[in-house]
């Protein structure tokens, strides 16, 4: 029975910290003396704390006026209820000349709530209402790779910036179960305002290092799914398979076991294996399977069975017997000879195979221009040459650069990508040769840059023709020296890196302007690869659509479209500026927007059949004779034109105008014939 005193707290302060110290003091007095336990909660609540801590007390945020209710569930407690009810109201301000005591009973939760921030393992990170760190336990310094001494005292978004701190202040609302990544660990956090009277006077975030539960949930996630493919081999293969224990009592059988010998599945399990089989001698050296056993069934079949041992950290657990019906032997026999044949003609088959290497096998495309291109990129895998690919945004020249390394003898090693475009000159430097541990602000731990990550392999240089010049000088060391520097060291590193560049800026005139180093060029420029504009390649747009539905119904599981003649009529004559990324763009769109299994016309954008989308004819009739003659530049635009078009490659255009393919390739710049 439930022993209850109402009462109305009158301090002013409700049950603030010292009250409830004062509180808590007295009721563990009186609980020593009546032998009870004494909780206190508010009249509309079942449930209230203990009133010997003062931790819980403050939680319950009474205030002045409220009316709480002091009770107990143990027998004989009504005293100890009434004279801790008594002890609550009997002042207004609860003044107690225990002062040092309440003192040491204050300082020792604080110790205590201390000591335990510091024990748990989930990082803990408090802050006042100005966003500045005040508690940052041990957890919280092994998941962040930050010291205590060093945030203490500071702003937290300027070290953590990650969490958005601020942003927890100034909402005043909850975010549980956010997801962020430190450095290379991942963990969840539980980010709440510290509000008080409605004001918020700090913040705590929480976060778990969940890198390790992910990790084990992937390890045990791999166990189940192994233990299902083990069961699925071992009801699917021919054999007959039995497990036994130590005690050589059966634990399990397969379905092609049970049919083998015709046993009922009940009939088998448990029973000691030598019952199954009592005609036959199954001894000891058949079970440490130095011996099988050759049976012959009431019908005339012949099995062989074998027995090897299962050894669980290097102690004996049982045996795997495995039964075969030696008929089944022999035709498996036949069939690997059979086998041992069709292997032997497909590799007959492939070593006639002659052409480009195979790494450059998923590039889609089989037109003259591509495939001249490709065979340059071929021929320079094979020594470890500075090769410069050149052509338009959008033509694939990061795949043929994958693809040279990989058909290279640094193909078991890095290739680091990194496009010069793609990053601030003043940190381009860093990105590429690292930075030493304290070269600059915000430097917390030594970098290493793209070049000394790629030492060994193969580094691609992707819109080489946007680094400053500064920024060429030293990459023209490093290409010389074969060595770097890190920001902040003086001390050089050797690298052994294969150089592959990438541009669609014209380096020629960006030479002559004074905007790109000719040193650098000629270091770059070894072997040339120029990749064709999918205009010039248009007979590769049947294949590109078709690898490209393929493609895209993988990513989104979509139904593999295929495409109207009409709809792959407008792609084979539009200009594609945007190059095979473009028509990639445009498949991906046609197979969302489309609503049944065909691309049409009417799923592509709109200015395929729109006549502003069209390229405007490239060639004029001129007239001969009058007034009105072409000048030379209008001639040389219209026959190198006509000969793009028709060969198809700049070298061929070349022979039959009588030029070199870098000419050619000077005057399409020239003359935006591309």
């Amino acid at each position: 029975m439930e022993k209850t005193q109402r009462i109305v707290i009158k301090n002013k302060n409700g049950l603030h910290t010292r009250v409830a110290a004062m509180v808590a003091r007295q009721s563990q007095k009186i609980e020593k003396i009546w032998d009870c336990q004494l909780y206190l909660r508010r009249t509309d609540s079942l449930e209230g704390v203990p009133c010997n801590s003062v931790l819980p007390l403050v939680s319950l945020k009474v205030k002045k006026g409220e009316l709480v209710e002091v009770y107990s569930r143990d027998l004989g407690s009504d005293e100890a209820v009434f004279k801790l009810a008594s002890f609550i109201k009997q002042t207004a301000e609860l003044e107690v000349p225990e002062t040092e005591v309440i003192d040491s009973i204050l300082q020792e939760n604080t110790l205590a709530s201390e000591k335990i921030f510091e024990s748990i393992n989930n990082g803990l990170i408090a802050m006042d209402s100005n966003g500045i760190i005040n508690i940052f336990n041990r957890a919280a310094e092994e998941i962040t790779g930050i010291k205590a001494k060093d945030i203490i005292g500071k702003k937290g978004d300027e070290w953590v910036p990650n969490f958005n701190l601020n942003d927890l202040l100034n909402s005043k609302r909850e975010n549980l179960g956010l997801k962020h990544k430190i450095g290379k660990k991942w963990v969840i956090t539980n980010k709440s305002p510290i509000v008080v009277d409605e004001e918020v006077v700090g913040g705590v975030v929480v976060f778990q290092d969940i890198s390790q539960i992910e990790e084990l949930s992937w390890e045990l996630h791999s166990v189940k799914e192994l233990k299902e493919k083990l069961n699925n081999i071992l009801e699917t293969v021919d054999d007959g398979i039995c497990m036994i224990n130590h005690c050589r009592e059966i634990t399990y059988v397969n379905h092609p076991f049970i049919k083998m010998f015709k046993k009922a599945g009940t009939q088998v399990l448990t029973r000691k294996i030598q019952d199954l089989f009592p005609d036959e001698k199954l001894g000891d050296s058949f079970f440490l399977g130095k011996g099988e056993c050759i049976m012959t069934t009431k019908d005339g079949r012949e099995f062989i069975m074998n027995a090897r041992p299962i050894i669980i950290e290097s102690k004996f657990s049982g045996n795997v017997v495995v039964a075969k019906e030696l008929t089944e032997i022999a035709k498996l026999a036949d069939r690997i000879e059979l086998l041992s044949q069709k292997t032997q003609f497909l590799q007959e088959e492939l070593a006639k195979k002659e052409g480009l290497n195979q790494s450059f096998g998923n590039i889609v495309g089989k037109s003259g221009a591509l495939i001249e291109s490709l065979t340059v990129a071929s021929k320079a895998a094979r020594t470890d040459a500075a090769v410069l690919i050149r052509g338009e945004s959008g033509t694939g020249k990061e795949m043929v650069a994958r693809a040279i390394h990989l058909a290279g003898s640094r193909s078991n090693k890095p290739f680091v990508g990194m496009n010069c475009a793609a990053i601030p000159s003043n940190l381009l430097e860093s990105e590429l040769f690292g930075y030493e541990k304290g070269a600059f602000t915000g430097a917390y731990k030594e970098k290493r840059g793209k070049f000394e990550i790629a030492s060994g392999g193969s580094i691609f240089l992707d819109e080489i023709g946007d680094m400053d010049k500064a920024m060429q000088a030293k990459l023209l060391r490093v290409l010389q020296e074969q060595e770097i520097e890190r920001i902040g060291s003086i001390k050089p590193i050797k690298i052994d890196v294969r150089v592959i560049a990438a541009t669609n800026s014209p380096l020629e005139e960006m030479m002559k302007e004074g905007t790109f180093r000719r040193d650098l060029y000629y270091r770059l420029n070894v072997i040339t690869v120029l990749l064709p504009p999918l205009r010039q390649r248009k007979g590769d747009i049947p294949l590109l659509v078709e690898h490209f539905t393929k493609k895209i119904s993988k990513k989104y599981d979509l139904p593999n479209c295929k495409i109207k003649k009409s709809a792959l009529t407008a792609l084979e004559q539009y200009h594609f500026p945007g190059n095979v990324r473009e028509l990639e763009n445009m498949i991906e769109g046609g197979m969302t927007l489309s609503n049944s299994d065909w691309i049409t016309l009417d799923d592509l954008p709109g200015y395929l059949c729109d006549e502003s989308g069209n390229v405007k004819p490239l060639t004029n009739t001129f007239s001969l004779d009058g007034d009105n003659l072409p000048t030379f530049e209008e001639m040389e635009r219209e026959l190198i034109d006509r000969a793009i078009k028709k060969h198809g490659s700049f070298r061929k255009a070349g022979v039959a105008l009588g030029l070199d393919h870098k000419t050619i390739a000077t005057k399409v710049r020239k003359y935006n014939l591309q």
